[in-house]
């Protein structure tokens, strides 16, 4: 290994120590030192995190520059800036990122690691950009010249953002243009991003992430949900693949003419939904309907819906088809979840609890300890009903979950 490895290698172990966020995803970088044909004078990532370092320009650096040189290079694929561009001019977009990330890496250091963990010299760094997205950032740059924009992103790492980096099969065949690897590729580095945030507060506590990155992470899980990574979590590598029997035909054969294998029935289901249909929540099935509809066709879980305002309408078991839960709605009153999950616990499920909702409802102090784990599914602005105390959170964008006509 040659000597600039050795010292990424000491970098991301010592990152994982002090920073578990930035540290646990660096680990998914693929590091390789750059040739000359690769035309990398300093550093550059690929969206699969395909690492290339310019060995005379990591010599360069001092160990502490080195390990803020790769968080600095992680957040860039781990916050989809490749998917995110859009039809943003890569520089101003690069530079924009620039912006936003490294006052994310600042406030992890600042105070108590700035000594051991430093942003490469020259880096974009500026505190009028607190708490913007890129997005934002890119926005309040069309008052600067092309040229401008050209001279801060070469201020730092000549553009180190190469969309023509990638490694491994699925890396190449993302680069070729194949949309279902570049999907896999960004639906991975969501999953790690949920992981190390997670890893993080598990070590650092809850709060430790800094806003900016909270903020970042937020809008980052906004796209529709790919609930076989979500679910799979919790139920393992099985997630979506169910024991197969005999013993009962699918409801579904009759609809396509034949005989399907059904499933073992077992004690509780695999995933358990809630649907708050309060008031408050008037308009949303809208976003939450596709949602259950992948749930219900797309995975081959065993689904159980309960419909609930303040009071139970719906307790809807085996689900297979989404049009059973579309005929099933009903509420428009109060808001309080306490009764669907006293159910719950008087049974003593332990299933998976997906709860959609804008978070103005009643909940338990505790979760039952009974369930696997329970996932918030809030609307647009919504806040955890439980104030952070337990469950996980993740949230529907407006405008990216499809449409129920």
């Amino acid at each position: 290994m040659s000597d600039t490895l050795e010292r990424v290698s000491a970098a991301r172990t010592y990152l994982t120590a002090k920073i578990p966020f930035l540290g646990f995803l660096t680990l998914k970088m693929r590091p390789k030192i750059a040739t000359e044909e690769d035309h990398c004078p300093t550093a550059g990532i690929g969206p699969d995190g395909t690492l290339l370092l310019n060995e005379d320009f990591v010599a360069g650096l001092t160990d502490p520059e080195l390990r803020g040189l790769l968080c600095h290079e992680v957040m860039h694929p781990a916050m989809h800036v490749f998917q995110r561009k859009g039809n943003r001019d890569m520089p101003g977009w690069n530079a924009a990122h620039d912006f936003a990330i490294n006052l994310i890496i600042q406030d992890f250091i600042q105070g108590r690691l700035e000594h051991s963990i430093q942003l490469p010299k020259g880096g974009l760094l500026d505190a009028k950009y607190a708490n913007m997205s890129a997005e934002e950032i890119y926005d309040s740059f069309p008052k600067l010249t092309q040229k401008q924009l050209q001279a801060l992103l070469s201020s730092l790492l000549n553009g180190d953002c190469r969309p023509d980096l990638n490694s491994g099969k699925t890396g190449k065949d993302a680069g070729n243009g194949d949309e279902a690897a570049q999907e896999g590729i960004k639906r991975d580095w969501q999953i790690s991003v949920i992981a190390a945030a997670q890893v993080h507060e598990q070590q650092k506590g809850r709060g430790s992430l800094p806003a900016g990155l909270r903020l970042m992470i937020d809008e980052m899980l906004a796209p529709k949900i790919h609930w076989a990574e979500v679910i799979a979590r919790w139920l393992g590598e099985n997630a979506g693949k169910p024991e197969l029997t005999y013993l009962r035909p699918s409801r579904r054969s009759e609809a396509v003419g034949e005989v399907l294998i059904g499933r073992r029935r077992k004690n509780f289901p695999d995933v358990t939904v809630l649907w708050d249909t309060s008031g408050s929540m008037h308009g949303e099935e809208k976003k939450i309907f596709p949602e259950v509809a992948t749930m219900c066709e797309e995975l081959d879980l065993t689904l159980r819906v309960i419909i609930i305002d303040a009071a139970i309408h719906a307790d809807l078991e085996d689900v297979q088809e989404a049009q059973e839960v579309a005929e099933a709605l009903k509420g428009g009153g109060g808001s309080d979840f306490c009764p669907a999950f006293e159910r719950l616990d008087e049974e003593r499920n332990d299933s998976v609890v997906i709860a959609f909702t804008d978070g103005a409802i009643g909940v338990p102090e505790t979760m039952p300890e009974c369930l696997k784990g329970v996932v918030w599914v809030l609307m647009q602005r919504g806040q955890n009903p439980t104030g952070g105390k337990w469950g996980e959170v993740m949230r529907l964008d407006k405008d990216e979950n499809g449409s129920w006509e």
